[in-house]
């Protein structure tokens, strides 16, 4: 149906790639001036975004920095939180509006 459509996709950067470290949260990038030195147990956000046709996409992932498995309460909250992930992801469904998404996934946790 679409083989002969010929279109010009836009696409781009919908938000600077962003490095946060341990309690600083959402797009915040370190200013240049400020050297930053990670240790082992840092916590480390990357996240970006970008957009194609109008539609945007932001994408983050979440590290701890260490080279043994984590254990105790740290890694019961990175459980728990990729729990939340997954049952958010399960309830996204076309048509679905957002607010019902949100009312829901608070019910499960």
């Amino acid at each position: 149906m679409y083989k002969n459509v010929k279109r010009k996709i836009e696409r781009g950067v919908a938000f600077r790639t962003c490095v946060s470290v341990n309690n600083t949260v959402c797009h915040f990038s370190p200013l240049a001036s400020v050297e930053a030195v990670l240790e082992e147990g840092d916590m480390i956000e990357i996240d970006m975004g970008c957009h194609i046709d109008g539609f945007i996409s932001i994408m983050a992932h979440t590290h701890v920095l260490q080279e043994a498995p984590m254990t105790g309460r740290a890694a019961d909250v990175i459980a728990a939180a990729n729990t939340a992930a997954e049952v958010a992801l399960r309830l996204v469904k076309p048509g679905r509006k957002v607010i019902a998404l949100s009312a829901t996934t608070f019910v499960y946790l």
